[in-house]
């Protein structure tokens, strides 16, 4: 193995935190799962090892929720179990407000297994009057004070197939959701526009800073702006299995710098910025979701959106799922945070490492430049905490050593938790196992060992092994202290 010593250089910053981002949450696939025990059960662990504070997902409105009867009659009793599902976990919810009622659709067009609805309304006051009283019925079942705290995102991807209306008929629904939400409480959050590829924010933003006829309210239109990324979307990979030809991480960066930007222009820089989807692939079902490099790949993208975002919604907390139709085969190339079999993945322990991270921020400074070689870190109360990656850039294996050696002149590591292959990445287990479909509690049993993370705590040390793909919370003291 080629191992290449690299010599950081760390400095704190005493007057800037470290920004938070991902703990604000993560996707489920449709609002009818969040009543399913096995995905509640994925979001507790969510609540107590990463501390999410929010969850999104698709379809609230759907047709198997009951909120429009085929005779055109409102019903939100379904609807409010599920949220109330959420919130008894302690998580609030960040509520895509889609799809369209079977009732209300201008035409049959829809997507995705469960019957995702793309169609505008085909009429419009109705619409209206559905959201205005779907508040209603929120706060009386949750109260003012509760919802102030959710987010109201209108639509899903509006710029793509989950929609079959034109940009402007999008402009139009965006409008009524506000008018209809504000005008129970000028308070309440609403935002968009939840494109893919970062598209049409500067459209969308100039349409929210200019008069509307359908919304006539004093308070802002916008309070937030939200939009996904995968470092796929230039091309657009169609849904594969297996490995799919990525593209480099640094994509999503350059993105969100241009929608920071063009926010910053239109609504100013307190107006925060959601990368409401992200994962390494839009692909539903690629061994890049399951690998131990896709941790490597969450912290990479956790970091480089440090000065960019303000909040980060996952694709997907869970491998139960069903756009693609369910699948229950240990790993089988799932968005998810966590397996069918409730295993979490590197990308998991890459959020709960996160999570560690809180107060003044640290800086790395690095004796030459290696692609994917990154430090994210923070000051404790005895020296620094460091989270390292190493991430295998799809474009640029050929400029990566395979390990590196990380070395912190006037530091000494006392404490280091590494996710490897096999430890903490169980995926690279399974497949030595044969990749079976059925696995018995034996076969369980070690995959769950192998999503154990390896601790290391000996003798201080000036310097740590990186290898690619890999990443690993360090604690770090001063070398003088005795």
């Amino acid at each position: 193995m080629s191992m290449k010593p690299l010599t950081v250089a760390l400095s704190m910053n005493d007057h800037k935190n470290i920004n938070r981002l991902w703990n604000m949450g993560a996707n489920t696939c449709h609002g009818a799962l969040w009543l399913r025990s096995d995905l509640q059960r994925h979001m507790r662990m969510a609540k107590r090892d990463l501390a999410f504070r929010y969850i999104r997902c698709h379809g609230l409105l759907n047709d198997d929720l009951g909120v429009v009867s085929p005779q055109g009659t409102f019903n939100f009793e379904k609807l409010h179990r599920a949220i109330q599902a959420v919130l008894d976990i302690g998580l609030k919810p960040f509520f895509e407000i889609s799809s369209m009622p079977g009732f209300l659709a201008s035409n049959d067009k829809s997507i995705t297994r469960y019957t995702f609805r793309s169609a505008p309304p085909k009429d419009w006051q109705l619409w209206y009057r559905l959201i205005h009283e779907l508040t209603q019925s929120l706060v009386h079942r949750f109260g003012e004070r509760e919802i102030r705290t959710w987010y109201f995102e209108v639509w899903n991807e509006p710029d793509i197939a989950f929609w079959s209306g034109t940009r402007e008929e999008y402009f139009r629904l965006y409008d009524l959701c506000a008018q209809a939400i504000k005008s129970v409480n000028p308070g309440f959050r609403v935002g968009g526009p939840a494109t893919a590829r970062t598209n049409w924010i500067k459209e969308f933003l100039e349409h929210v800073t200019t008069p509307s006829p359908d919304y006539t309210l004093t308070a802002p239109r916008c309070d937030f702006i939200s939009t996904h990324a995968y470092p796929s979307d230039v091309e657009f990979l169609d849904a594969a299995h297996g490995d799919v030809c990525l593209q480099s991480s640094d994509l999503i960066r350059t993105l969100f710098r241009r929608v920071r930007e063009l926010t910053d222009a239109y609504l100013g820089p307190e107006t925060p910025v959601i990368i409401g989807e992200w994962n390494s692939s839009a692909g539903p079902l690629a061994a890049n979701h399951d690998n131990c490099n896709n941790g490597a790949f969450v912290a990479k993208i956790m970091h480089d959106l440090q000065d960019l975002c303000q909040g980060s919604l996952y694709w997907n907390l869970s491998d139960i799922y069903e756009e693609c139709g369910f699948h229950y085969t240990p790993f089988h190339g799932g968005y998810g945070l966590y397996t069918v079999n409730d295993l979490p993945k590197a990308a998991a322990h890459a959020f709960r490492m996160l999570n560690t991270l809180e107060g003044p921020s640290v800086t790395a400074t690095y004796s030459e430049t290696i692609p994917g070689i990154g430090i994210i870190g923070c000051k404790t109360p005895r020296g620094s905490r460091l989270l390292a990656y190493y991430y295998e850039e799809p474009d640029k294996k050929d400029c990566q050593p395979e390990a590196v050696e990380l070395i912190f002149p006037g530091w000494r590591i006392i404490r280091c938790e590494s996710v490897e292959p096999g430890a903490g990445s169980a995926y690279e287990t399974w497949l030595t196992l044969g990749s079976p479909d059925y696995i018995n509690r034996d076969i369980l049993q070690q995959l769950e060992m192998a999503a154990c993370p390896r601790i290391l705590q000996q003798p201080p040390r000036k310097a740590v092994n990186i290898q690619r793909g890999t990443f690993a919370l360090l604690e770090l003291e001063p070398a003088d202290v005795r």
